[in-house]
């Protein structure tokens, strides 16, 4: 398919599984401003870093971008794609999927195995708007060059065109993420 399609319903149709733990509940996001990184950490797995089936992170291509913010101390929240692949599930697996934001605990952003590269401070509602965008960024059909930093890269666009945060510090940041990869550990 072409990286121009989009997967329905934000990669979630025909899925077999229930979206990822949300940990809101328990670590909801105040109401205070909260600096908003973009986090680079290695894939989760050495062997599927990539829906190329590349292996082991060999460029920044490999890595896994998400937008995320720390909600309370051990907790953050992540606006990310995830890889997905339940071989019983309809094709095309794998695949990347929207699930929604969600907060989670002890992972790797929390333990610091990733970089965070600091995109600038957002009031709740400005994260909650962020949030909303995050819909309305498509999740495309596999190719092998389409993965979660182009989706990141249209949830930035989104986010400048709001007036959220400035081209030039994402154009920063994006640079600093295309230069990270011999930094990270890969599980």
């Amino acid at each position: 398919m072409s990286t121009a399609t989009p997967m329905p319903e934000q990669g979630r149709a025909g899925l077999s599984l229930p979206s990822p733990i949300n940990m809101d509940w328990t670590f909801p996001d105040r109401d205070a401003p909260l600096p908003v990184y973009l986090l680079v950490q290695a894939p989760s797995s050495p062997t599927s870093s990539s829906l190329a089936g590349v292996g082991p992170a060999q460029t920044w291509r490999d890595l896994h971008w998400s937008l995320s913010w720390q909600p309370a101390e051990g907790a953050w929240r992540h606006v990310q794609v995830d890889m997905y692949d339940v071989k019983t599930d309809p094709a095309p697996q794998p695949r990347y999927v929207f699930w929604g934001a969600r907060t989670t605990t002890a992972d790797a952003a929390a333990e610091g195995s990733a970089a965070r590269l600091e995109l600038g401070t957002l009031a709740r509602d400005e994260r909650r708007r962020v949030e909303q965008m995050a819909w309305e960024v498509p999740v495309m059909y596999p190719n092998g060059e389409w993965n979660c930093q182009n989706w990141v890269r249209g949830l930035f666009e989104r986010m400048v065109e709001a007036g959220l945060v400035k081209q030039e510090r994402v154009d920063e940041v994006v640079k600093v993420a295309e230069t990270v990869h011999g930094d990270l550990p890969v599980p």
